[in-house]
C-alpha cells in the first residue's frame, strides 16, 4: 500500500516541480513514537480508570504536495499500534491488570497549514482525517482473585473491531537543508489522534461471538482508541530532468538542419 502511494505520486511530482523550488513535491520516510490509550464516553466506571503511559513505535512513509504557499497535502501511510494499559483493584477486592496492544496499517490524509517565515523555520499547523485496518496484537489479562488468572489471547474478532476511522491535529515544523546538490525536506510534528469508531467487535458486542474480555471489564458503550505521536520525517525532493524529450528533438533537428546546409550547400 505504502509503495503505490509513493509510485502513483511519482510522476506528478516530476511535473509539478516545475512551477518553482517552493512546489517541489518531495517523497520520505517517517517514524516515531506514540503513546495510546482508549476512551470510554459511556461507562462512567470505565472512564475514571487511570491507565499507564506506554510508548510504541510508528513509522512508514509520506508524500509532500504544496498546493500554494500556505497549504501542504501530506498523505501517508503507517504503521501504528493503539491500545491501552489498566491496572485497577476490583470491587470485589481483586487487583486486575488488563494491556491491549494491536497493531494498524493506516492510510492518513493531513493538510498542512504553514507560515513560512524561513525556509530552514516554516511551523505549521496540521488537521486530517485517518483510517486503519487491524492486523495483529495480544492481550494480556491477570487477575489476583477470587480465581486467580494470568492469560495472554491474540487479538481477533472476539475482542477488536477490524476498521479504524478517526481525525488527528497537531504542530510541526518543516525545516528545508541544502546538503551540496541536494535538498532536504525534514519535517518535525507532534499530533493528538481520535478515534471515530467504537473499537468493541460488532460480534463480541451482540454476542455472536464468544466475548474474550470479560474478565476485565463488562462490555458497555463504547470504546474510543486516542493517541499521542511525535514523530521526524524526512523527505527527499522528486527532481525533474532538465534535458527532457522535447528540448533533445529541438537540437538535434537544429544540428540535422546545419549539418545538410554544411555537406550540401542549402
Amino acid at each position: 500500500m505504502a509503495l503505490l502511494l509513493g509510485m502513483s505520486l511519482a510522476s506528478f511530482g516530476q511535473s509539478y516541480n516545475n512551477n518553482g523550488p517552493d512546489k517541489t513535491v518531495s517523497l520520505g520516510l517517517k517514524g516515531g513514537v506514540n503513546l495510546p490509550r482508549m476512551l470510554y464516553y459511556q461507562n462512567v466506571a470505565l472512564s475514571q480508570l487511570s491507565q499507564d503511559f506506554t510508548f510504541t513505535p510508528m513509522g512508514g512513509l509520506f508524500v509532500d504536495i504544496p498546493l500554494g504557499e500556505f497549504l501542504v497535502f501530506a498523505p501517508e501511510a503507517v504503521y501504528v499500534q493503539r491500545g491501552t494499559d489498566i491496572t485497577y483493584e476490583h470491587r470485589s477486592g481483586a487487583e486486575v491488570h488488563y494491556a491491549m496492544n494491536a497493531s494498524y496499517a493506516d492510510v492518513r490524509l493531513p493538510l498542512e497549514l504553514c507560515w513560512p517565515i524561513k525556509p530552514y523555520f516554516q511551523p505549521y499547523l496540521v488537521l486530517g482525517a485517518e483510517a486503519g485496518m487491524r492486523l495483529f496484537g495480544q492481550i494480556h489479562i491477570d487477575r489476583s482473585a477470587p480465581i486467580p488468572l494470568d492469560v495472554t489471547i491474540d487479538v481477533g474478532d472476539a475482542n477488536l473491531a477490524l476498521i479504524h476511522a478517526g481525525a488527528l491535529a497537531g504542530l510541526g515544523v518543516r525545516s528545508k537543508i541544502n546538503l551540496g546538490a541536494q535538498e532536504i525536506l525534514l519535517k518535525f510534528s507532534v499530533t493528538a489522534h481520535q478515534g471515530l469508531m467504537d473499537s468493541y467487535a460488532p460480534g463480541e458486542k451482540d454476542g455472536t461471538i464468544a466475548a474474550q474480555n470479560v474478565y476485565a471489564y463488562q462490555i458497555t458503550g463504547s470504546r474510543l482508541p486516542q493517541g499521542l505521536e511525535a514523530c521526524l520525517s524526512i523527505g527527499i525532493p522528486l527532481k525533474a530532468r532538465q534535458d527532457d524529450a522535447c528540448a533533445t528533438f529541438s537540437r538535434d533537428r537544429r544540428w540535422f538542419k546545419h549539418s545538410r546546409r554544411t555537406s550540401f550547400g542549402f
